[in-house]
Order: C-alpha cells, then structure tokens, then sequence
C-alpha cells in the first residue's frame, strides 16, 4: 500500500451532503474538486472556501494539527507577505466518517502548475521575510510536539531515498539520477537534529499558490511541527536559483554549515518524493519542477 492511498474516499456527492448538513447557513452550495493529496481530498465550494476531507488516518492527525496552527495563526494576527488560509468551519466525526474542515480559500494556482521553474527567484524577500518572521513563533504556545518522524535523518530516511530514486528513474535524466546516486554515496548516516523552531514542515511546489507570476499564498500546514529550520529552508534549495541565495540570507540571517547539509538533504528528499506521487498520478506538470528541484538541490551540493 502506498502512503497516499485512501482509505476513507468521500465522493463530492457526499461532500455536498455533509457540508449542506452541518451548515446549512451555506446552501445551496456549488462546489467542485479542487485537488486531491497524499492524505486529503479537497473541495472548493462557493468560489470563497476549501473543505477539506482526510482520506487516510494520517490524514485526519494532518487536518486536525492544521487547524490548530492556523487557528492560532489567526487568533494572533501573525504577519506574512503571502496568504494563509483562515480556519472557519469544523465538521464533528459521525461514526467512521472523520472530521473534515473548512477554510478560506487561497485564490490562484499550485506553483507546479507555473511554466517558470525559476519563478521563486522574484521572491527571494518575500520568501526571506515569510520563513523569518514563521521561524520566531513561540512553538511551545501551540503545543507542537518535535519531530518525530525524523524527517531530516539521513540515517533513517537514505534507505527510503535510494528506493525512490529507483522509482523515479524513468522520469529524470540520466544525469540527474546518477548525481542522485553518487550523493547518497557521499553523504554519511547522522541522526535527526535537535528541534528548535515551528516550522511549515512541507514546502513544495503543490503547497505553495501562485497568482500573476507572483507568489500569492501559502497552504496545507498539516506538516507543521517543532522542528529544525532546515525543514523549510529546503524550499530555497530546491526552487530559487543559486545566485539569488545571498539576498535571501542578507534578509533571513545567516545559517551554519550543518544548516545547509540539512537543507539540501530535505530538498533532495522532498522533491524526489513529491515527484514520485506525480509520477503515479500522472501529473507531469508537478514531475517536471520537481526534477528541476532534484537537479538544483543536487548541483548545490556538488558545486560546493
């Protein structure tokens, strides 16, 4: 079974009926598919909100962690360049059905779907000052718990690298994979770092909307955690061209070496993986930026 098969599909029949049910203030309501993901499917309805149903238990501890990260968000007027999506509406479990959500919605497009790979180079101050200001939050007031699935552990999660790259060889160059493979050579096994910051926790192309070529918000937050910076600063590695790296810490504040080996580690993992679920969905326009982002994360390394 792979991690993004569902368990608990909700058709938009009975997302209409459900979400007409538990707040009737909305009817009639028009709704459409806005997008499935590894652990939710999601609806947009009445043009201005997305309800959110999990489609797997992991899915409902995602939903149920991003409501409480973007309820205090909110509640604390938390200041961003980008857009965050405001919690609104909450939807009690019946039975073996799960709980499901509702926020507003965040107008745009995925980024994958932008033609411009190197889109994010325009962003290096909005970027820098959106990862600055998120990286202060106080995390212990949100009852966040570290990160327990060791996300940046290159002991636990190289073994799981070396089978995706196997999976995703037919979709990259064979340049790209044999970097891939001589990176995982050269890297040695360390232990997940200490947690010290709240982070998004999974920022990649899917999760991050565009508007105008520009980017215009920042979604799906169930990732969020207590954790390493490093989490999020692997965006940088994987969409922004090197030679706007420098601006972006002229804003954001220098990092170590240990830092950027994570960072890197991250954006090679990430994009590999979100690259793989494109992959058996079908989803070229994703596979495309998430092997460019394989390519820089891995030209990174090797050109330092």
């Amino acid at each position: 079974m792979k991690d993004w098969e569902e368990t608990h599909p909700v058709s938009i029949e009975k997302a209409q009926e459900k979400i007409e049910r538990f707040f009737p203030e909305l009817k009639p309501i028009s709704i459409e598919h806005a997008g499935t993901g590894f652990d939710t499917t999601v609806y947009r309805v009445n043009k201005e909100l997305v309800f959110r149903f999990p489609r797997q238990e992991k899915g409902l501890h995602a939903m149920e962690n991003e409501n409480k990260v973007l309820t205090y968000l909110q509640k604390n007027f938390f200041s961003s360049p980008y857009e965050v999506p405001a919690p609104l509406f909450y939807g009690q479990q019946e039975g073996e059905d799960f709980p499901f959500v509702g926020f507003s919605f965040v107008s745009g497009k995925e980024l994958a779907e932008e033609h411009d790979v190197n889109l994010l180079s325009k962003e290096v101050n909005n970027l820098a000052a959106f990862l600055s200001s998120l990286h202060q939050l106080p995390a212990a007031e949100m009852s966040l718990i570290p990160d327990e699935l060791k996300r940046l552990s290159s002991q636990k999660r190289k073994p799981m690298l070396e089978e995706i790259f196997t999976e995703i060889a037919s979709i990259c160059d064979k340049s790209t994979i044999d970097m891939a493979h001589f990176y995982l050579k050269e890297i040695p096994e360390w232990e997940n770092p200490e947690s010290t910051h709240f982070v998004h926790g999974d920022l990649h192309p899917k999760n991050i909307i565009a508007a105008e070529n520009r980017i215009s918000g920042i979604i799906d937050w169930g990732d969020a955690h207590f954790g390493h910076p490093a989490s999020d600063l692997a965006l940088l590695y994987q969409a922004v061209p090197q030679e706007f790296h420098r601006n972006f810490f002229d804003i954001y504040g220098p990092i170590n070496e240990e830092t950027r080996k994570l960072a890197i580690f991250k954006a090679v993992f990430l994009s590999a993986a979100v690259g793989r679920y494109a992959m058996y969905k079908g989803e070229t326009h994703v596979i495309r930026w998430c092997h460019a982002g394989l390519k820089r994360s891995l030209e990174t390394w090797f050109k330092d």
